[in-house]
C-alpha cells in the first residue's frame, strides 16, 4: 500500500480525471473504472458530481484549488484480497487517520493497470464551511499508511521499502557533508565522495535553482523528504552563513545601549542663587570659590577707598 498526495485543483478537472471524462472512450470504457464509495455526492453522472462538490465549496468561495486528490495503490500480491468493499473500508480508515472528515468525498477504483489502486477526491471545504486541516499531511500520510498495512498485513512495496531503508543512509551522509561547508560546489564534492549526486530543480521562468534532490544511482529523493532542513533554501542559507563566519563578516550583535536617567540639577540655596545672579550680572560683590580670603578682600577694598580719596585732594 502506497499513498500519493497529488496536486489539488478544480472539481471540474480532478473529477473529470478520475471518472475518465476527458479520456478516449474507446480505450477507457466504463468497465475500466467504477465508483466504490462516496459521501454527500450525487453520483448519477459527471455533471452532477461536480455540481455537488461546488455547492459545498460555495461556503468558502475564496478557497483556491478546492478539490483534494489522493491516489492509493497496492502490491500485486494483495490483489486477491482487494474487493471493492475492502478498498472502500481502507479508504475510509485512511481519510479518518488524515482528518479528512465531515466533508464530501468520492472513491473511484481504476482497473486498467497491473497494480490495484483507487483515487480519493475530497472537498477541502467541509460541511461546516471551514477548511479541512491539511497541515503536515505528508508525514501524517506515511504514519497512517504504515498503521493500515500493519493492521491488515498488507504487503510492503519493495520500492517503498527500498526508500525507507535508504533515507537514513542519505540523511547521515548529508549531515556529515554540510559540516562547515561554505558553498554548493564544496558540498557536491563531499557528497560525490560518499557516492551521492546532487541534482537541482529549476524555475521554468527564471532558471534559478528552487529545489534540490539526491540520488545514489538507484533511487532519487527530494531533500525535504530526507529531512526538513535539507531544502534548497535552508542549505543555501547555511552555506552563506558558514562563508561569512569564515571571512569574519558574519553579523555581529549590536551592543546593548543602556540609557541612564539624567539626575536632576542640584537645587541651590537662597544665598548661592543670589550670589550667582549678581556675579552673572557683572557685579563683583561676592567672590566665592577656591582661595577666597575675607581679610585680603577687606584690605583691597580699603586701598581702593584711599586711592579715590587721595585723588579728591586739591592744592
Amino acid at each position: 500500500m502506497f499513498a500519493r498526495i497529488l496536486k489539488s485543483g478544480s472539481f471540474h478537472d480532478v473529477v473529470g480525471y478520475v471518472t475518465r471524462e476527458f479520456h478516449d472512450k474507446k480505450e477507457y470504457t466504463p468497465d475500466t473504472w467504477r465508483i466504490i464509495d462516496s459521501g454527500d455526492i450525487l453520483t448519477l453522472d459527471y455533471r452532477r458530481m461536480v455540481q455537488s462538490f461546488e455547492a459545498a465549496h460555495g461556503f468558502m468561495p475564496d478557497k483556491e484549488a478546492p478539490a483534494g486528490h489522493i491516489s492509493i495503490s497496492f502490491d500485486k500480491a494483495d490483489a486477491p484480497r482487494l474487493t471493492d468493499d475492502f478498498m472502500a473500508k481502507l479508504a475510509k480508515e485512511y481519510m479518518q487517520g488524515m482528518g479528512i472528515t465531515d466533508t464530501q468525498y468520492l472513491v473511484v477504483r481504476h482497473l486498467e493497470t497491473e497494480h490495484p489502486h483507487f483515487h480519493i477526491v475530497y472537498n477541502r471545504v467541509n460541511m461546516s464551511g471551514k477548511a479541512v486541516n491539511e497541515r503536515n499531511n505528508f508525514k501524517r500520510s506515511d504514519k497512517v499508511v504504515k498503521a493500515i498495512k500493519d493492521k491488515y498485513g498488507l504487503t510492503y512495496s519493495p520500492l517503498k521499502q527500498k526508500y525507507e531503508d535508504k533515507i537514513p543512509e542519505f540523511r547521515d551522509k548529508i549531515r556529515a557533508a554540510i559540516y562547515g561547508c561554505k558553498s554548493w560546489d564544496e558540498f557536491m564534492r563531499r557528497l560525490d565522495c560518499a557516492g551521492i549526486e546532487v541534482r537541482f530543480h529549476d524555475d521554468r521562468d527564471t532558471g534559478k535553482h528552487i529545489g534540490v534532490k539526491f540520488t545514489d544511482g538507484d533511487i532519487t529523493v527530494n531533500g525535504s523528504k530526507i529531512d526538513r532542513h535539507f531544502t534548497y533554501r535552508r542549505l543555501d542559507s547555511l552555506f552563506e552563513l558558514n562563508r561569512k563566519q569564515s571571512q569574519g563578516t558574519s553579523p555581529v550583535a549590536k551592543p546593548k545601549v543602556v540609557y541612564r536617567q539624567q539626575e536632576p540639577p542640584k537645587q541651590q540655596n537662597v544665598v548661592e542663587a543670589v550670589a550667582e545672579a549678581v556675579v552673572g550680572n557683572g557685579l563683583d560683590l561676592f567672590k566665592v570659590g577656591p582661595g577666597y580670603d575675607p581679610q585680603e578682600e577687606a584690605f583691597a577694598r580699603e586701598m581702593n577707598r584711599r586711592k579715590k580719596k587721595k585723588k579728591g585732594i586739591r592744592f
